[in-house]
This record gives C-alpha cells, structure tokens and sequence, in this order.
C-alpha cells in the first residue's frame, strides 16, 4: 500500500460506492449489461492498433535515421523519370467511346454500370450534357452490373436509357450522348503512377537540397503531418473518403469493415508518436557501441538487431506504455464510425432509453477501469521486463 499513489486509493476507496450503485439502481444495471459486451471490441481494437502502429513506427524510425550516399538522390530521380514515363504512356492510351442510348427526358431513368467514371456518371446524374434542351435536369440514376445487364434492363423497359459502349448501343436507339475517357483501370494507373513520379521527384530535389535521405524526407513529412492532424480528423478522413476512393480504385476488392478502418485509422495517426519515440531511443544509444560492433565485423543489420535495438527498447518501454493507454482512450472516437465498442453501446443506450447519466457514467467507470488496469499492467513490465535497467 505503500507504493500506491494517493489518487488510485481514493479511487479504490470509492468502490463499494459504486458496487451499490449498480446492485440497487435497475436502470444502471440494465446500463451495464447493454454496454459490456463492447469491452471487447474496445481491447480488440486497442491492441490490433496498437501493434500494427508499433510496427509501422519502427520502420519510419528506420527510414528516419537513414544516411544518404552522394548518388542516393540521383537514383530516386531516376525512379521518378521511370514512373513519369509509365504515367505518360498510360495517359496516351486509346479512349473509350461510351454513349447516353435511349430516350431522355426529364426524370427518365438510366442504367449505369458499377465503375464507371464518377466524373461521366456524376455528369449523367445531374442531366449536364448535350441532349435535354434548357436547364439542366436531375435524371433518375440505376447502377447495374455490367453492360449486358444495362442492356437488358433497356430492352425490358425498366429505364429509358442506359449509358454503355457507343460499339454496344443496339440498331435503332438513339443516342443522346457520347463521351470519350480512358478505361477506368489505365486510368487509376495513370493517376497512380504520376502521383508516385512527383512524390519521387520532390524526394529527390529535397535530398539534393538538404543532403538528406530521401526516404527520411518522406518519414519525417509523414510524422509531422499526421502528428498535426487531430486523431478524430483522421478517423473521418479514413472511415469515409479513403475507404470509397480505395474500394473505387480497387473495383471493390478493398472494402473495409468499419472496425478494420477505425484500427486502419489509429495506426496511422499513432504511428508518427511511435516513430519519434523509436528515433529518440535509437539515437539514445551512443555511437561508439555501434562503432565497435562494426569494428568487431558485424555487419549493419547484425549491429541493429544485436546491439542497438534491445537498448533503445529498454529505453522506450515508458513512452510506449503511456501511448497505449491513450490509444485505450482514443479507441472512443471510432463511436463515429458506428464500431460498437463500449462509447457507442452507451449512445445506443441512451437513444433508446433517454436516460443520460447511467449510460455515461457505466462507459466512464469501464474506461477508468481499464486505464488503470493497463496502468499497471505497464508499471508490472517496466519492472519485471528485461529490458529494463
């Protein structure tokens, strides 16, 4: 007892309190029960994210700590001029002629198939093209898949008119419309891979200018951004538009669940905080050990793994174990993304009931609960690891 701070006693003093609150008051224990079984999403999604940004941060310290050689800039110029190339072989590849078929009129409704071009549908959608004489006017949209099945769906009279190949407009229709884009995979590609030659050239004019590494430019632009990011911006941003524009870009391979993205989300947000900490422990180390290993013949990788990376860990240990009680925290925010964890189970609750202290003070009580339990599950390995002093 000794050892134990003053404000967990008080804490713990106030437990009997708390025990009767929930054995006599019904409308907390119906609390309890709606909101526990979101504890374990919320452990989940703490220690998948949690793992998942350790990783990812000790390699961005990695990059971080990278040393550039006098040729390194000319080879990531190189890359750069390699991915321009590709990006402008795509961008001159032959269009698509696709066309509007059918009658049109205000209201008409049109099939369009999954994955065309958001630009072309969103132009279709709004009525924005050559064919309705005045105002533009909002056309009723169907997606269907695939072109035979907007054809079909023509030929039956379930829409007035279907945007497909001009090559595939029947004998007969009339075609209102014509646009002429690239195939949306050469496209994605092509946009892939200018965005990678510019993101490669500015790496490369940053490590001519400031002789550093150009994959330690990239990691410390990376730290810096998500770290002035705030984490809820980030889990929005994740959740919503980064997901749609993977799932678009992937033709639906990619679709994450909203657990998937909220841990996608943490990882990525936490993961900069993860890389300062593994910079400031692998820096910590003096470098006449690293010296000396490589004077005794070990190579690079064997110096990190043998001689670095156990003292820096030992160092870190702190700081990790603080960020995984404000990611514990953090885990809250994904309630935005509708993840059932403890925070939304308490919204359900009180939507449902009207009844706002039991819920917020059940979810309060677990998190307490929890932050210390991961509190001293932290102080247990500082002492009993052997990582430490």
């Amino acid at each position: 007892m000794r050892g134990w701070r003053a404000s967990t006693l008080i804490l713990l003093s106030a437990l009997p309190f708390v025990l009767y609150i929930f054995a006599t008051a019904e409308s907390y224990r119906r609390a309890l029960t709606f909101i526990l079984p979101g504890i374990w999403v919320t452990i989940t999604a703490t220690v998948a994210a949690y793992l998942a940004s350790m990783v990812l941060g000790l390699v961005l310290a990695w990059l971080l700590v990278l040393r550039a050689r006098r040729t390194t800039w000319r080879r990531c110029g190189y890359l750069a001029i390699g991915a321009l190339a590709v990006a402008t072989a795509l961008w001159l590849q032959p269009r698509a002629t696709w066309a509007l078929a059918g009658e049109i009129t205000p209201g008409a409704r049109v099939a369009i198939v999954q994955g065309t071009p958001s630009g072309v549908a969103d132009a279709v959608r709004s009525g924005r093209f050559a064919g309705i004489e005045g105002e533009p006017v909002p056309l009723a949209v169907r997606a269907v898949d695939g072109v035979d099945g907007a054809l079909l769906r023509l030929a039956e009279g379930d829409v007035s008119a279907a945007f497909v190949p001009l090559s595939a407009v029947p004998q007969g229709v009339r075609v209102a419309w014509e646009a002429t884009f690239l195939p949306p995979r050469i496209a994605r590609g092509a946009v892939a891979a200018t965005a990678l030659g510019i993101v490669l050239a500015l790496l490369a004019v940053g490590a001519l200018v400031s002789a550093q590494h150009p994959l330690a430019i990239f990691a410390e632009l990376y730290v810096d951004t998500l770290r002035g990011i705030p984490m809820l911006v980030v889990i929005l941003y994740v959740g919503f538009p980064l997901q749609g524009a993977l799932r678009e870009a992937t033709g639906g391979a990619i679709d994450m669940t909203r657990m998937s993205r909220g841990v996608v989300a943490l990882s990525l947000g936490y993961a900069a905080y993860m890389a300062e900490i593994f910079r400031a422990g692998i820096e910590a180390v003096p470098k006449g050990q690293r010296e000396a290993a490589r004077s005794l013949g070990l190579a690079p990788w064997q110096t990190t793994r043998h001689v670095v990376l156990p003292q820096a860990l030992r160092i870190v240990v702190p700081p990790l174990g603080n960020e995984f009680i404000a990611m514990l925290k953090d885990t809250s925010l994904l309630s935005i993304l509708s993840v059932r964890d403890i925070t939304q189970r308490a919204r359900e609750f009180q939507a449902s009931t009207f009844m706002t202290f039991p819920p917020y003070n059940t979810v309060a009580l677990l998190y307490i609960a929890l932050t210390l339990a991961a509190s001293s599950l932290v102080k247990w390995v500082e002492r009993k690891s052997t990582w430490t002093r």
